[in-house]
């Protein structure tokens, strides 16, 4: 996928996907838009999204190895938004949030994106 805007709306189409008491890695939305090596960008437009108004449930993507990742203050609020949604964060041995992707993880082989899902965000613009 080499259209930067492209990339993003289907990251963002993807994210809608995931289910409430559920969660991914930034890895796999980068697998399932079709450039696996990408998943530091999903993680760049996940943040973004939660430095945003946007309605997507970009709390629900965290780091491969299953932390909630502290961006700028990002961290407690995305930890609050899946405790909430009653996902358990853990605290790991170096006080890192941790979720258990064995329990709590969100990874299809594929993913269909329905025409309808779109952004309501100025999204990749």
């Amino acid at each position: 996928m080499d259209d930067a805007a492209q990339f993003n709306a289907c990251v963002y189409n993807l994210i809608q996907l995931i289910p409430p008491q559920k969660v991914t890695s930034c890895g796999h939305i980068a697998k399932l838009a079709g450039a696996p090596r990408q998943a530091r960008r999903v993680n760049q437009l996940a943040k973004l999204l939660g430095q945003t108004s946007s309605s997507a449930p970009w709390h629900r993507v965290i780091s491969t190895s299953g932390i909630v990742a502290d961006h700028s203050g990002l961290g407690a609020l995305q930890k609050r938004a899946l405790e909430g949604e009653g996902v358990s964060v853990c605290t790991g041995i170096l006080g890192e949030s941790r979720i258990e992707f064995t329990r709590w993880g969100w990874f299809p082989d594929h993913a269909v994106i329905p025409s309808e899902v779109e952004s309501v965000d100025e999204w990749g613009a």
